[in-house]
């Protein structure tokens, strides 16, 4: 049994692409930030696109990877950052 681990990391910069799922036209090709990732959705991710104010929802296959967050190294950073509300 292994660790469930969401699909994008919260920061990672994305862009959109096409995936399995029916997508609206105008934003295949638009880049963003993951906001909202959890291990209990992980093939879903809440991204805020660039020039925009609400976050959007896309299926794990509608995104790609441009550019991963920067680990932080310090301990206590990290053990915030996974804390559970």
């Amino acid at each position: 049994m292994g660790i469930a681990l969401p699909a994008f990391p919260q920061g990672t910069r994305v862009r959109v692409r096409r995936g399995g799922l029916p997508l609206e036209e105008g934003l295949v090709g638009r880049t963003g930030v993951v906001i909202q990732a959890t291990q209990y959705a992980r093939t879903r991710a809440g991204v805020l696109l660039d020039d925009e104010r609400e976050a959007r929802f896309f299926d794990a296959s509608e995104l790609e990877v441009t550019e991963l967050p920067a680990l932080d190294s310090r301990r206590d950073a990290v053990r915030a950052r996974l804390a559970r509300p």
